[in-house]
């Protein structure tokens, strides 16, 4: 694990080891990410260098270079690399390097006869392109009318609710908010094991929940509460194409890596892109819970085919889960923030915030292009290149993005699904 001078210390770098004081006070706990605020309490501590961790350090059979795989392993992932990345122009530097990336996270622990059964699993029927989709019995599908439905069936728990008001609420204290959230055990539990993560990297460890909104802030944890508690009114939904534990892993890394995003590109509001990208693609739970027939008419054809999902919905139903999540957030009275990153999150340049809406556009495209989880999407989302270039980041900034959110996945989804743990 390499140490690193004090100088060289960057926001977003992990902690291969605790960060302690000269006379043993430790500062932050192994795996905490770096932040600003994090390296100036160094320099008052007169901390020299820190353990970081370093791409060799991560093992578990992590691939850095194609040079360490297995030839008949690379042969396969690059086949699988250029199926997946097939509506991406490889002419783009970071679609060349999500590429790269998904090779190296996919040749992991795989050996050639796992890689050839992988690729012949996955096997893409061109001829899917020619076709229109067959014509559904609920074309011209409204949001509207499908929102409507899920409201009533009034899913969402009252403390959902309850949040929401305190959250649209200037004068709710601290003490109020951590009221409202602790009529919910089973989500108080939560939200204190995740703010207990190296996700959030805290020194000491935060027991109470009125700790926990001063630490992370008012708002800040009334928007993870949000979040939190949508999870448990989608479960039970058929599971033909992905599990829901896929679903909200997919999700999860793409909140994570959403709040990467932002951080790097100076957006402000962390835990508001983390619960945007929490919610990108819940427009497509409420379709399968409420219009199977009619999700399956989209989700077959774009399994197979070499179509974007988002562009089989348009052409089945007439209009996207984009927009469908959209207007259910509408519905909940969440912020026109969470609603339009949401609504947006495909056309992030038609959007009111182009620059948050292209966060959660390039976060789904690395979650994809790495093949964390599942959606729906057997191909990764094209990616605008505006939305990149309008986030002013570099491609060698990915594989660091990248390591970060694999690391925090597992913790966060822990605390969400503590069950599974």
């Amino acid at each position: 694990m390499p140490k690193m001078n004090l100088s060289q210390l960057e926001p977003g770098m992990i902690l291969a080891d605790d960060l302690t004081t000269g006379e043993g006070r430790m500062l932050l706990p192994r795996g905490a990410m770096l932040t600003e605020a994090h390296i100036r309490t160094c320099r008052v501590w007169g901390i020299v260098e820190a353990d970081i961790q370093g791409e060799e350090e991560a093992g578990n059979g992590r691939f850095t270079s194609f040079d360490q795989i297995d030839p008949g392993v690379l042969e396969v992932c690059k086949i699988m690399a250029a199926q997946r990345f097939v509506l991406n122009s490889a002419s783009q530097p970071v679609v060349k390097e999500m590429a790269r990336l998904y090779v190296l996270h996919q040749a992991r622990g795989l050996s050639p006869e796992q890689a050839r059964w992988m690729l012949s699993a996955c096997q893409h029927d061109d001829s899917v392109d020619i076709f229109a989709p067959s014509p559904t019995t609920e074309a011209n599908i409204s949001p509207e009318a499908v929102v409507r439905q899920e409201m009533e069936l009034a899913s969402l728990p009252n403390i959902f609710f309850q949040i929401t008001e305190s959250l649209k609420n200037p004068r709710s204290s601290a003490s109020y908010v951590a009221e409202v959230i602790s009529k919910d055990v089973a989500l108080s539990a939560k939200l204190l094991k995740l703010v207990n993560t190296p996700f959030y990297g805290f020194s000491s460890r935060i027991d109470t929940l009125s700790r926990a909104v001063t630490v992370v802030g008012t708002n800040q944890l009334t928007n993870l509460a949000l979040g939190v508690s949508v999870i448990a009114a989608f479960e039970g939904v058929p599971e033909e194409f992905f599990t829901l534990k896929e679903f909200w892993l997919h999700s999860v890394a793409c909140g994570i890596v959403a709040r990467l995003l932002a951080g790097r590109a100076g957006l402000a509001g962390d835990e508001k892109f983390f619960v945007a990208g929490l919610l990108h693609d819940i427009g497509r739970l409420v379709m399968l819970k409420n219009h199977l027939k009619a999700t399956i008419e989209v989700l077959r054809p774009a399994k197979v085919g070499r179509r974007a999902l988002v562009d089989v919905e348009r052409a089945v139903w007439g209009c996207t889960h984009a927009e469908i999540g959209g207007r259910m957030l509408k519905s909940w009275r969440l912020t026109p923030f969470l609603e339009a990153l949401v609504h947006h999150h495909h056309t992030p340049m038609e959007a009111s915030m182009p620059a948050e809406a292209s966060v959660i556009h390039v976060a789904d495209f690395i979650i994809h292009g790495l093949g964390i989880g599942s959606s729906g999407a057997s191909l990764v989302p094209e990616l605008d290149p505006r939305a990149w270039k309008k986030l002013g980041l570099r491609e060698a900034d990915l594989p660091d993005i990248v390591r970060q959110a694999e690391r925090q996945a597992s913790d966060v989804m822990t605390a969400f699904f503590p069950e599974d743990g």
